[in-house]
C-alpha cells in the first residue's frame, strides 16, 4: 500500500509540474487603454503576457506630436528623392488609410532630431563596441510611446516562441485582407497584423495583402534601417530584414513601461 501511495504522489507531482509548464509557456493578453495621435486617430492596444503593450492598428497621423506637419508625397520622383519625414497612402488611395494606415519612411520617424551614436561600456566607462544609430526623441510618437527597437521585437517574438512560428500568431486571421493562404495565422497575440504592403526607395508601391512590413526605431546602416515583416505563405518573421530609410513601412507603437 505504501509504494502504491508513493507512485500516486509521484504522478501527481509530474502532472502538476507539467500543468504549470503549458501554464507559464501560454500566450495570454487583454484589451490595453490604447492611445490617441494628434490628429484625434484612436489606437487600440493590447497588453500581452510579457508586459508589453502594442497599438493593434497601424499609425495613421500627418502630423508630429508637436503639431508640425509631415510631408505628403505623391510622385514616385519626389518619393525617392526626399531626406525628409514624408508619408504616404498606399497607391496614394485615400480608401487604404482606414485599414492599412499610412506607409511612412524611416526619416518620419525621426523628424529633425540629431543621430546619437549608442554604445556597449564597460566599469570604467571605456567603450568596448558601438550598437546602433538611433535619434532622440521620437518625434512621431505620442507621449508615453514609441516605436520599437529590434530587441522590443525580439522579445515579443521570444514570448510567442521564436522566429520561426512567431509570425502566425501575429496575423489577423482574416483572408479578406489577407492572400490565401495566410498561412498559420491564428492572431494569439492579439496583434492583429494587415498586410498594408510598401512603397520602395523608387516610389513603387508593391505586396499589399501579401506583405505588413513595420520600421524599428534602429539603424542598421547609413542608409538601411531594422524592419519586421509578416507574410501570407510564411508562419514566421525574418530577423534583421534591412529596408532603404526612403522606403515607405507601416509603424506601430509600443508603450514605454
Amino acid at each position: 500500500m505504501k509504494r502504491k501511495y508513493i507512485v500516486y504522489i509521484i504522478c501527481f507531482f509530474l502532472v502538476s509540474c507539467n500543468k504549470d509548464s503549458k501554464q507559464i509557456n501560454s500566450i495570454s493578453f487583454q484589451d490595453g487603454n490604447g492611445v490617441t495621435d494628434i490628429d484625434g486617430n484612436f489606437y487600440p492596444s493590447v497588453m500581452l503576457g510579457n508586459g508589453q503593450e502594442w497599438t493593434t492598428l497601424n499609425l495613421k497621423t500627418t502630423k508630429y506630436s508637436d503639431g508640425s506637419p509631415i510631408n505628403n508625397i505623391l510622385s514616385d520622383v519626389s518619393w525617392a528623392n526626399s531626406t525628409i519625414g514624408s508619408w504616404c497612402y498606399y497607391n496614394n488611395d485615400i480608401l487604404n488609410n482606414d485599414i492599412y494606415g499610412k506607409l511612412y519612411n524611416y526619416h518620419a520617424l525621426v523628424g529633425d532630431t540629431i543621430p546619437v551614436e549608442r554604445y556597449i561600456r564597460n566599469d570604467q566607462n571605456i567603450i568596448l563596441d558601438t550598437l546602433y544609430y538611433d535619434s532622440f526623441p521620437c518625434k512621431i510618437c505620442p507621449a508615453g510611446w514609441k516605436i520599437p527597437y529590434e530587441e522590443d521585437w525580439i522579445d515579443l517574438i521570444n514570448y510567442l516562441g521564436n522566429a520561426n512560428t512567431a509570425g502566425g500568431k501575429m496575423k489577423d486571421t482574416s483572408l479578406v485582407y489577407w492572400k490565401i493562404p495566410n498561412l498559420n495565422a491564428t492572431n494569439e497575440s492579439g496583434f492583429s497584423g494587415l498586410p498594408g504592403g510598401l512603397r520602395t526607395s523608387n516610389g513603387n508601391f508593391e505586396y499589399i495583402t501579401e506583405m505588413g512590413r513595420w520600421w524599428c526605431f534602429e539603424d542598421a546602416y547609413q542608409d538601411y534601417g531594422h524592419t519586421r515583416p509578416l507574410l501570407y505563405d510564411q508562419e514566421r518573421t525574418m530577423n534583421h530584414y534591412v529596408f532603404e530609410k526612403n522606403g515607405g513601412l507601416s509603424i506601430r507603437l509600443l508603450k514605454i513601461n
